[in-house]
C-alpha cells in the first residue's frame, strides 16, 4: 500500500503543506509578533448572564488599560520635583505622550456656570432653611472676600453656592496642582504625579518591551544618581510586559528542556543517530502546522498557548518512537512496518486528537486556541510518520546504549492477574480514599494568576495615595432611559453615604456628581427658592450698589443641564467612562468605589437591594463561572469514559476495560495525590485528566494490540518520558494554571504508564517483526 503511486503523490502533498506553511510563518513573521495576546483574562470566559456587564467591564478597560502613572516621591519638596522633571525629560524616546491634568476646574467653571442655580453642595442644600437674614449675612460676606472660590464674579455667584459645589470635586482626590506640576503628600513624602498615555495597546509587545525596558532604565539612572528618590509606577503595561517576559522564558526552558531531554533518549536508546532525522521532522511538522493553523483561525493568539505548544514536543514524538521501538532488528522493510502497526496508531492518533479538542467546547477561549494547536499538532506528526516513515526511515535499527538493557528490564515487567489485582487493590485503596476525602474544590481566579509582587505592591500604594477605585467590585445601574439611571444611581449613593459616613469606604465615583437628574435639578431649584427671593436680592442690591436688572437675573432660573449637553462637553471627560449610555438593553451607568475595607464591607455593600442597581464583583463572578463549568466538565468527563467505551467495545470486547483501566485508575489517584498534597480541584485539573483520558487510552491501545511485543512497552515508556519531560515540566512554571496542569499530567501520565502494561492481556512473548521475514 505504502509503495503505490497515490502514496508518493500523497506525501508530496502533505511535504508542500509544511513547506507553504513555514513560508507562510516565515514571510509574517512580524505581524504575528504584534498578534501575540498577554492578557490573562482574555483566557477566561465572558459574563454570559449579563451582557451589560462585560460592557462595563471593556468600557472601563479601555479608559485605563494604555495609562501609565508614575509617582516621583522625596522627603525634600525641591528634589522630589527636580527628580520628576528628570525622569520625565528621560521618557520622551518612548512611546507615550503625557497626559495633561484630568480635573481642569477653569473648563468645569465655564461648562457648568449656565446651570449654578440647580447646582448645590450638600452642605448648602443642608442650609437652605435657615432664612433670608442668614443668606444675606453670607453673601455680604462673600462680597468682601478677596479671593471667590467659584472664579466668578460676586454678581453671578453672590452667595457662593455654585462654588462650593464647584470645590467639592476636590474630595474626589488627593492629588493638588501647584507651580505646573501635581503634587500628592503623605507620610512625610511629597510626590510628583506624571501621567502618560500608551500610543499602542498595553498588550502589544513592541510596546511592552520598549516601555517595560526604558522605564526601568530611566528609574535606574534616576536613583543612581538621587538615592533618596522613590519611584512608584502603576499601569498595565508593565504588568502585560512581566508576564510576556515570563512566559517567553518558559516557553524557551521548556521548550528546550523537552528537546534536549528527548534527543538524548533517542540517542541512547537507538544506536546512532539515524533514527533523529524522523523524530525531529515528526517535532517540526507538528509545530509548524499548528502553529500556521492556530494563527490563521485566531486574530490574536496568545503567549500561553505558545508555553502549552511547546509541550506539545513531548506528545508529537510518540508515533515515530513507536515505529522505531518496534523496528529494532528487524530487517523487514519500513511500509511493512508501518502497514502492520497502522490500525493501532490510527485508533490511538483519533482518540487523543478528539480529546484535546473536548477543550474547544469549553467557553474559555484560551483553552479553545490550546485545543487547535495541540489536535492540529498532533494529526500533522502522525501524518507526517504516515507518508514520510516508509521513505526515510532507516531499514534496520538496533538497540542504543541504554536501549539493549531496557528491553531486557521491560521484558520481565509484571502482569497482574485477577488475584493480584485484588490485593493491589486492597492495599492501595485506603490511602486513595483518604486522599479523596482530603480533596478540597476551589476555583478562585486569583489563584490562577501571577503577578510581580514588587509591581502590585507599588500599585496599591499608589491606589491609596491617589484614592483610585477598584475595577474588580463595582456597580452597575440600568433603567429604561438616561433619567431613569440617574434617578436610581442617586438612590444608590444616598445608601453609599451611610457607609462612608462609618469609614467602611472612602468615597465613590458615579455620573451623579458630574450630571444630577432633571428631577434633582428640579427639586434643587424649587427648595433654593430662597436664593431668588426677589425682597433679598433688592435688599443686597440697595446695599451693594446694583440695578434691578441684576436683581431680574438673579431671580430667574437658570437652565437644566442634560445628559446630550453634559457629554458634548469637555467637562464629562473625568466620567465619561462610567457613562454606558444606550447599551441595547436600556441605559447603563458605573458607580466606582475608593478605599473598600474588608470583606464584611464587601459583603454588606453587596446586599444593597435597589431597582435597577446590581453588584458587580468581578474576580467572584469568573471563580463562580469556573465552579459551574468545572462541574459539568466533570459530567463530560464521565460522558467521555462511556463513549469511549463504546467506541472500544466493537475492537476489544471483553479486554475493553484494559484498555480503559490505565486512565481511569490514573485519574483517581492524580485526585487522591492531590488530596494529600493539599492541591485543590480546579477546572483545570478536570481538563488534565480529560486530556489524560486520551493519553492513557494510547498506552492502553499500544500493549493490548500486541501484548506479547516488549518493543512496544518500549514505544510507551519512551512516549511516557517524552511527554514527562515537556507537560511535566509546566508543573515548575510561575504561572500557577499551568503549574496545576503540569502537576496533574506528571501524576496522570506516570501512574497511567506504569499501570497499561500490568494490565495487558495473556500472551507469551513475541516479537511482532522477526528478523528476515515479512508481517
Amino acid at each position: 500500500m505504502t509503495e503505490t503511486r497515490l502514496w508518493r503523490v500523497l506525501a508530496l502533498g502533505w511535504l508542500i503543506v509544511l513547506l507553504a506553511c513555514a513560508g507562510w510563518l516565515a514571510s509574517q513573521h512580524r505581524q504575528l509578533g504584534n498578534r501575540l495576546d498577554t492578557d490573562l483574562f482574555a483566557l477566561l470566559p465572558k459574563n454570559e448572564r449579563d451582557p451589560v456587564a462585560e460592557r462595563a467591564m471593556a468600557s472601563l478597560s479601555a479608559a485605563s488599560e494604555r495609562q501609565l502613572v508614575l509617582l516621583v516621591g522625596s522627603a525634600d519638596r525641591d528634589t522630589a520635583a527636580q527628580a520628576a522633571d528628570t525622569l520625565a525629560g528621560s521618557l520622551h524616546a518612548l512611546p507615550v505622550k503625557p497626559q495633561t491634568q484630568a480635573l481642569d476646574l477653569d473648563a468645569l467653571r465655564d461648562f457648568y456656570a449656565p446651570y449654578r442655580n440647580a447646582l448645590l453642595s450638600p452642605a448648602d442644600t443642608a442650609a437652605l432653611g435657615q432664612g433670608a437674614d442668614a443668606w444675606q449675612a453670607r453673601a455680604l460676606q462673600q462680597a468682601y472676600a478677596t479671593v471667590s472660590t467659584s472664579g466668578l464674579a460676586w454678581r453671578d455667584d453672590p452667595f457662593g453656592t455654585f462654588g462650593h459645589w464647584l470645590t467639592s470635586f476636590g474630595d474626589l482626590t488627593r492629588v493638588r496642582p501647584d507651580g505646573g506640576r501635581l503634587w500628592v503628600d503623605a507620610d512625610g513624602r511629597h510626590y510628583v504625579v506624571l501621567m502618560y498615555t500608551l500610543n499602542d495597546s498595553a498588550f502589544s509587545l513592541s510596546a511592552q518591551k520598549t516601555v517595560a525596558n526604558g522605564l526601568d532604565g530611566a528609574i535606574a539612572a534616576l536613583k543612581a544618581g538621587s538615592p533618596d528618590v522613590s519611584v512608584l509606577r502603576a499601569g498595565v503595561v508593565l504588568h502585560a510586559a512581566k508576564a510576556a517576559q515570563q512566559a517567553e522564558r518558559e516557553m524557551s526552558t521548556i521548550g528546550i528542556g523537552s528537546l534536549i531531554g528527548i534527543l538524548l533518549l533517542v540517542l541512547l536508546t537507538f544506536r546512532g543517530w539515524r533514527a533523529l532525522p524522523l523524530v525531529a521532522l515528526s517535532i517540526a511538522t507538528g509545530m509548524t502546522i499548528a502553529l500556521a493553523i492556530t494563527f490563521a483561525l485566531y486574530g490574536r493568539v496568545h503567549m500561553l498557548t505558545l508555553v502549552f505548544g511547546t509541550s506539545l514536543i513531548g506528545v508529537a514524538v510518540d508515533y515515530s518512537l513507536l515505529l522505531h521501538s518496534t523496528s529494532l532488528g528487524a530487517t523487514v522493510g519500513a511500509g511493512q512496518r508501518l502497514e502492520k502497526l497502522l490500525p493501532s496508531l490510527l485508533v490511538a492518533t483519533l482518540f487523543t486528537a478528539l480529546a484535546y479538542l473536548c477543550l474547544a467546547l469549553t467557553p474559555f477561549p484560551g483553552l479553545a486556541q490550546m485545543a487547535v494547536f495541540a489536535a492540529t499538532g498532533i494529526a500533522s506528526a502522525w501524518l507526517s510518520e504516515l507518508f514520510w516513515y516508509p521513505r526515510l526511515a532507516p531499514s534496520r535499527l538496533e538497540p542504543g546504549l541504554i536501549g539493549g538493557p531496557l528491553l531486557r528490564w521491560l521484558a520481565r515487567w509484571p502482569r497482574l492477574g485477577v488475584r493480584g489485582g485484588v490485593l493491589a487493590l486492597l492495599i492501595a485503596a485506603p490511602l486513595i480514599v483518604t486522599g479523596l476525602i482530603k480533596l478540597d474544590a476551589s476555583d478562585d481566579v486569583r489563584s490562577l494568576v501571577s503577578t510581580d509582587a514588587t509591581l502590585m505592591r507599588e500599585q496599591i500604594e499608589i491606589s491609596k495615595l491617589l484614592g483610585l477605585p477598584s475595577p474588580a467590585q463595582l456597580y452597575i445601574v440600568t433603567g429604561p432611559d438616561a433619567q431613569a439611571v440617574l434617578e436610581r444611581e442617586h438612590a444608590l449613593t444616598r445608601q453609599l453615604d451611610g457607609f462612608v459616613a462609618k469609614g467602611a469606604l472612602a468615597g465613590y465615583q458615579s455620573v451623579g456628581r458630574w450630571l444630577p437628574s432633571l428631577a434633582q435639578q428640579r427639586a434643587l431649584q424649587a427648595n433654593a427658592a430662597v436664593l431668588r427671593d426677589p425682597k433679598l436680592l433688592r435688599s443686597l442690591a440697595e446695599q451693594i450698589g446694583l440695578d434691578d436688572a441684576w436683581v431680574a437675573r438673579q431671580a430667574a432660573s437658570t437652565p437644566l443641564l442634560t445628559p446630550e449637553a453634559w457629554l458634548a462637553s469637555a467637562a464629562s471627560l473625568p466620567a465619561r467612562h462610567l457613562w454606558l449610555g444606550d447599551t441595547g438593553h436600556g441605559y447603563a451607568s458605573v458607580v466606582m468605589l475608593t478605599g473598600l475595607a474588608g470583606a464584611a464591607n464587601a459583603e454588606a455593600l453587596s446586599r444593597i437591594t435597589l431597582p435597577g442597581v446590581r453588584w458587580v464583583d468581578k474576580p467572584a463572578e469568573i471563580s463562580a463561572v469556573l465552579d459551574r463549568y468545572r462541574d459539568r466538565l466533570a459530567l463530560v468527563l464521565l460522558g467521555a469514559y462511556v463513549v469511549t467505551a463504546l467506541l472500544l467495545w466493537r475492537r476489544y470486547r471483553r479486554d475493553t476495560w484494559r484498555v480503559l483501566a490505565p486512565s481511569l485508575i490514573a485519574s483517581i489517584a492524580t485526585l487522591a495525590i492531590f488530596g494529600w498534597l493539599g492541591i485543590p480541584l480546579q477546572l483545570l485539573t478536570v481538563l488534565t485528566l480529560l486530556l489524560l483520558l486520551g493519553m492513557g487510552i494510547d498506552y492502553g491501545i499500544f500493549v493490548n494490540e500486541h501484548p506479547g511485543e516488549v518493543r512496544i512497552v518500549l514505544a510507551i515508556s519512551l512516549a511516557a518520558c517524552c511527554t514527562l519531560l515537556s507537560f511535566g515540566l509546566l508543573a515548575f512554571s510561575h504561572t500557577p494554571a499551568l503549574a496545576t496542569f503540569g502537576t496533574a499530567t506528571l501524576s496522570g501520565v506516570g501512574l497511567a504508564w506504569l499501570i497499561a502494561p500490568l494490565l495487558r492481556r495473556p500472551a507469551p512473548l513475541q516479537p511482532l517483526f522477526q528478523p528476515d521475514q515479512a508481517p
